[in-house]
């Protein structure tokens, strides 16, 4: 499942774990729903990573990786709690399961 994050719980999600991915988005965001879906359907074939969403227009915690409305969405991965790849615009769970290995 993934984990709808507030600012209160982003620093000790991403760094909870080797990996993790959070997906920023605005509630307006065109392509919300197709990361949302990519999200989904990663966790259910790689349960061992922790996935999480950020409603940016809720939270604040995007704008300190420059990620605004403008920018989102987006999923950034995290190695270790720091930001190691990002997409943007072509979701997909094998671009996901591939930056996790490379």
């Amino acid at each position: 499942m993934v984990k709808v994050l507030t600012d209160n719980e982003f620093n000790d999600f991403v760094n909870g774990s080797f990996y993790s991915a959070v997906g920023f988005y605005h509630p307006n965001a065109e392509k919300k729903d197709e990361m949302l879906a990519v999200l989904n359907n990663f966790v259910e074939t790689h349960g061992n990573v922790d996935i999480g969403s950020l409603d940016i227009s809720e939270n604040k915690s995007a704008a300190n990786f420059g990620i605004t409305e403008a920018v989102g969405p987006i999923v950034v991965v995290f190695k270790q709690g720091k930001p190691f790849k990002a997409f943007k615009d072509t979701f997909s769970v094998e671009a996901l399961s591939e930056a996790m290995v490379s």
